[in-house]
């Protein structure tokens, strides 16, 4: 996501005040955080990045520098827009992985690739993470703009958002 955690929290529509409140810290905690005086204290990141997906994508990108894989991405963000780039992606990825089974079938360490696998391999592997950089857009997208709980998912794995999306009337009969 580019301009950092006041841009997240902006584009999530939340006040510092009320990040601050859900984080159990002074607003004054928070807007350090944002200005780069200081880092998002330990225990106010699940707090923060339970409040916006935004702004967790950015907490993550903070924490581990993979600027290539948690970044928001600009320009057209329509939902149409975004699934026909994760559909894009998905088939250049699969294009790329397409025999790399029976490359590697009988390859268990570096020094059994061949130049020509390496290249394949890494191919593949950024293909990959191109799809997973478009899908992660997507999913952020939803979210945002349709509210879907998605977050739940992120933060509580698969079985426990089924229990709570089929204790939810309105829900139940898609399940």
């Amino acid at each position: 996501m580019t301009g950092g955690l006041g841009a997240a929290i902006e584009k999530s529509g939340i006040t510092i005040k009320d990040l601050a409140s859900r984080a159990k810290y002074h607003p004054d905690a928070i807007y350090k955080a944002v200005r780069g005086n200081r880092r998002v204290p330990p225990d106010a990141k699940l707090a923060l990045s339970k409040a916006s997906i935004l702004i967790g994508i950015e907490i993550a990108h903070m924490e581990t520098g993979y600027s290539g894989l948690f970044q928001y991405t600009e320009g057209d963000r329509h939902p149409q827009t975004m699934l026909r780039r994760v559909e894009k992606e998905d088939y250049e990825a699969d294009e790329a992985m397409r025999g790399l089974g029976w490359r590697t079938i009988d390859k268990n360490h570096a020094d059994d690739l061949t130049e020509e696998d390496r290249i394949a391999l890494r191919t593949a592997g950024k293909e990959l993470i191109d799809r997973i950089k478009a899908d992660l857009g997507l999913v952020i997208e939803w979210e945002e703009r349709y509210r879907l709980g998605l977050m739940d998912y992120l933060l509580d794995g698969k079985e426990k958002t089924r229990e709570r999306l089929a204790a939810d009337s309105r829900v139940r009969a898609q399940i």
